[in-house]
């Protein structure tokens, strides 16, 4: 891992947490790499302590693999996880379109300048649609997945036209038939298409390690 935690940390666990949560959602840790306490904490600038607390709520949450007498290790993604957790999130979003009010203005390009990618862009409208249901075990259930998910949304853009992708789900927000045929065939696609997304998230790892 490069460089340490910026800024004054909170607390030397948050700081922890936040580090490693960046690593794996900018997928820097999916090749099944070795997560070692003594370098991790080197590389942040904390001590070992706070490293292993992340690490146990990371492999808690399923992100990290905690393999006992062991140690921790980085998720090593194959096909068949990225169409699994494709297909969790649909069903996920699914749901919520059908339990949601829907009431709540959308994000728009006006309200996301921070966000100008058509990815990052994306990534807020699923996360609008899955909180309309109002339901925080769904939505926690949805953030779950989407977290393990960060990875190959970070290379989709190697792979698929995504302002087109975009466009296409605002333009049916206020059909719910519609928006989830949109929903089943963005996700469909992606499951198609997870051995190019293996390959991109793979090349990414590679790249940031040097």
């Amino acid at each position: 891992m490069k460089g340490r935690a910026s800024g004054k940390p909170r607390d030397p666990f948050s700081a922890a947490l936040d580090a490693l949560k960046a690593e794996l959602r900018n997928g820097r840790l999916v090749l099944g790499e070795p997560l070692t306490i003594t370098e991790l904490a080197q590389s942040l600038g904390l001590s070992a302590t706070p490293v292993r607390e992340a690490l146990s709520r990371l492999a808690g949450a399923g992100l990290i693999e905690d393999r006992r007498g062991r140690g921790y290790v980085a998720p090593r993604y194959e096909v068949s996880d990225l169409e699994e957790l494709y297909g969790l999130r649909r069903l996920y979003l699914d749901e919520a379109l059908k339990a949601g009010e829907m009431t709540d203005p959308p994000p728009g390009p006006e309200t996301t300048a921070r966000r100008a990618s058509a990815g990052n862009q994306l990534t807020d409208l699923l996360d609008w649609i899955a909180a309309q249901a109002g339901n925080r075990a769904l939505f926690d259930a949805y953030r779950q997945v989407s977290d393990r998910l960060a990875p190959a949304v970070q290379v989709e853009g190697q792979v698929f036209a995504l302002a087109e992708d975009l466009a296409g789900l605002r333009a049916v927000l206020t059909e719910r038939v519609k928006c989830s045929a949109v929903l089943v065939d963005l996700h469909d696609a992606r499951r198609r298409r997870a051995p190019d997304l293996i390959r991109a998230m793979r090349a990414n790892a590679n790249i940031s390690s040097l």
